[in-house]
């Protein structure tokens, strides 16, 4: 491997000095002995690992940071930085007492520390995507990286690269907790604000919307509308007229346009069956084409590749969040997606495995993850669902945030004569909601549009007249 690495180093011309600028890192830390806003500024940019160039010049920043850690505001001078140094056997490594007071010497005042960050975390930032491509370089020659692994690895690396640039100040605990309060009183009058991407149906007010970073799991039997609910769903997101936004759909199972036939038709409330037996009629025919153009404008993205692997799919989604922005993301379904281990991994591991995944994919992009999963054959003995019949893992359980169970009596579907256009009652259980409270939504199935409804919106007849 070393011989690897010294003819990668020959070949990119690496063992030239990397991106750095001594003087600049010299008047940070001057400017931290001299100031508090300096010291404020300069730690909460500089944060980073290995952010100084010079190891003498990161061990005296690692220094200042322990001196000022859970402390609001402390001030620095060359004798406490000494000493706590001396007191850790660091100071003659940095160059001594005499190089301390240097350094306070040599910049005239604190005024520019703002600058001399940037030029310090930007030769920082360019170091570490350095690091990275020769890493990346030296795994490709690498033969026994598995390349789907080595290419979310890379993906990884890169979106590390690019939060490093994302500055976070420190923050006092005083307006955080003015801002708490704000939220509560919003929460209470219920601001849409605060509130995460509304799914569109009374869940909202249990779970407050889908919000970033968490992810949710829809999960029934085969055949009770999980795909139809997950698609008004992701409808609602994206043609939501206060606030549309982009959604990735990855479908496993059924190819894309299957999927916008059905988003068509449900938003249109026109069934397939009509095109079919040619009954459909001009006012119908209309309300197609009204609801294929609302469709048009919305911002859907569609992957569906079948049994589509773990890694892959983490991939796709980084791409549909740099080129869509999408703000949310449905999977159809996980046990579905090929995982990413070993030949003689159990079923389970490989549930748990591919759970863990999405959930990290949640909060790597910072963006609601919908999950669809199956739930065992308990769920069909006639009583309602529960969480410990999500087939073949309980860590989709423990990775969920909210986990809800859909549940209607399937039969009841096969008794409904063709010209009934009644809704059938659906329960969407709110089985566990880390940040909330649990709970149960009735709604209506229209299994002729694969819609569901809010069922105390068609109680109280808010239903388009002449739909249903």
């Amino acid at each position: 491997m070393s011989e690897m690495v010294s003819t990668t180093a020959s070949m990119l011309n690496l063992d030239r000095p990397k991106p750095h600028n001594e003087e600049a890192e010299i008047a940070v830390l001057g400017a931290m002995l001299f100031s508090t806003e300096a010291v404020s500024s300069a730690i909460g940019a500089l944060k980073l690992e290995n952010a100084f160039y010079r190891p003498a010049h990161q061990t005296i920043f690692n220094a200042m940071v322990e001196l000022t850690a859970g402390k609001s505001e402390v001030a620095l001078d060359p004798l406490v930085v000494s000493d706590h140094l001396e007191r850790s056997g660091k100071l003659e490594e940095v160059g001594g007492r005499a190089y301390i007071a240097q350094l306070m010497d040599s910049v005239p005042t604190a005024a520019n520390i703002d600058y001399y960050v940037e030029i310090v975390k930007q030769n920082a930032i360019l170091r570490h995507i350095i690091a990275t491509c020769t890493e990346t370089i030296q795994r490709c020659y690498a033969t026994e990286d598995d390349v789907h692994a080595l290419l979310d690895g890379i993906e990884q690396k890169i979106f590390e690269v690019t939060g490093m640039n994302e500055t976070k100040d420190l923050q006092s605990v005083q307006p955080l907790v003015r801002e708490a309060v704000d939220y509560l009183e919003k929460l209470i009058n219920g601001n849409p604000d605060i509130l995460g991407l509304r799914t569109g149906f009374d869940i909202d007010k249990m779970i407050t919307g889908l919000k970033p970073g968490e992810m949710f799991v829809l999960a029934a039997r085969p055949s009770i509308g999980k795909t139809a609910l997950a698609l008004n769903m992701a409808a609602n997101i994206a043609m939501n007229p206060s606030h549309p936004a982009a959604v990735g759909i990855f479908s496993l199972e059924m190819p894309a346009l299957s999927l916008i036939l059905r988003m068509i038709c449900s938003e249109s409330r026109v069934g397939l069956a009509e095109f079919r037996n040619k009954t459909i009629n001009q006012s119908r025919w209309a309300d197609v084409m009204r609801a294929a153009s609302d469709l048009n404008k919305a911002k859907i993205v569609i992957d569906d590749t079948g049994a589509i692997d773990i890694l892959e799919l983490r991939a796709k989604a980084r791409r549909m969040k740099a080129k869509h922005n999408v703000e949310a993301i449905f999977v159809d379904y996980l046990q579905l997606i090929r995982a990413h281990t070993k030949s003689n991994a159990s079923r389970e591991n490989e549930v748990s495995m591919i759970s863990g995944s999405l959930k990290a994919m949640a909060k790597e992009l910072n963006i609601p993850v919908v999950v669809l999963a199956q739930l065992n054959r308990q769920a069909e003995q006639g009583e309602k669902p529960k969480l410990s019949q999500l087939r073949e893992s309980g860590a989709i359980e423990q990775d969920a945030d909210v986990v809800a169970l859909l549940h209607r009596e399937r039969e009841k579907q096969h008794e409904q004569k063709d010209d009934d256009n009644s809704g059938l009652l659906s329960e969407l259980i709110i089985a566990k909601n880390r940040n909330g409270a649990t709970g149960t939504a009735e709604l209506l199935f229209f299994p002729k549009y694969t819609r569901f409804e809010n069922k105390a919106n068609a109680d109280s007849g808010d239903v388009p007249a002449g739909e249903f």
